[in-house]
C-alpha cells in the first residue's frame, strides 16, 4: 500500500522548506492548467466516442438495444467511458512522463511535494476527485429517468452542484502560492510547469 500510495513526504520540515519555495516559483497559470484539461478532454471525446460508434456498428446495436432504464445506461457510461478516463489520467500522471498527452504538450507535470514522481495509488486518488463534477454530471443526467426520457425535463438541481463544485475547484488554485486545486490538496500534489522549472535550476 504504502508503495502504490507513495510517501506523503518522509524528509524533515527543514527540507521540505528548502524545496517548496522552488516548487511555488515553477507552478503554471492556471489558464495553462485548464487548456491543458480541455485537449485532454477534446481527445478523450474523439477517441470514445468513435468507439461507441465502432461498438454499435459490430456489435449491431448490441448493447445499445438492452439499455432501457437510467441505471443501466449510467452502468454503461462507467464501464465504457468513466473508466478509461480515469485509466487515462492515473497512467499518464504516473508515468514517467508524469503527465497525460494534454500536459506534456503545455510542458505540465504532475508530482509529490517533493517534485517527485507519483504512483498509480495516488494518481487514481487525484483523478477520481478532480473529476468528480463530470460524474456527478452523468449521475444528474441518467438518474432516476435520463433526462431525454423524462416527461417533465427541467434543470435539475444535481447540474447546479457541479458548477458550484467547478467553481470551488478553480477558486482554490487562487488561494494558494502553488496553485493547488482541491484534488491536488488532497492527494499532496502539485503541478509544475517545466519551463520554470528549468529557468530555476
Amino acid at each position: 500500500m504504502r508503495q502504490a500510495f507513495g510517501p506523503f513526504d518522509e524528509r524533515n520540515p527543514t527540507e521540505r522548506d528548502n524545496t517548496m519555495p522552488i516548487l511555488e516559483r515553477t507552478s503554471p497559470s492556471i489558464g495553462r492548467r485548464i487548456a491543458a484539461y480541455l485537449l485532454d478532454y477534446f481527445l478523450l471525446s474523439v477517441v470514445l466516442i468513435s468507439l461507441q460508434g465502432v461498438i454499435f456498428l459490430v456489435g449491431q446495436g448490441f448493447p445499445y438495444n438492452l439499455l432501457h432504464t437510467g441505471p443501466q445506461i449510467e452502468l454503461w457510461v462507467v464501464l465504457s467511458i468513466s473508466l478509461p478516463v480515469w485509466l487515462y489520467f492515473a497512467l499518464g500522471e504516473c508515468s514517467s512522463h508524469k503527465a497525460t498527452p494534454g500536459k506534456r504538450l503545455f510542458r505540465l507535470q504532475v508530482t509529490n511535494l517533493r517534485g517527485a514522481r507519483i504512483g498509480f495509488g495516488r494518481a487514481i486518488i487525484r483523478t477520481v476527485i478532480k473529476l468528480i463534477p463530470w460524474e456527478l454530471t452523468h449521475l444528474t443526467l441518467m438518474l432516476p429517468v435520463p433526462l431525454w426520457w423524462d416527461s417533465s425535463p427541467g434543470l435539475r438541481s444535481g447540474i447546479l452542484i457541479v458548477y458550484v463544485l467547478i467553481g470551488i475547484y478553480i477558486l482554490t488554485m487562487f488561494l494558494n502560492k502553488r496553485r493547488q486545486s482541491v484534488h491536488d490538496l488532497i492527494a499532496q500534489t502539485i503541478v509544475v510547469d517545466t519551463r520554470k522549472q528549468e529557468k530555476a535550476r
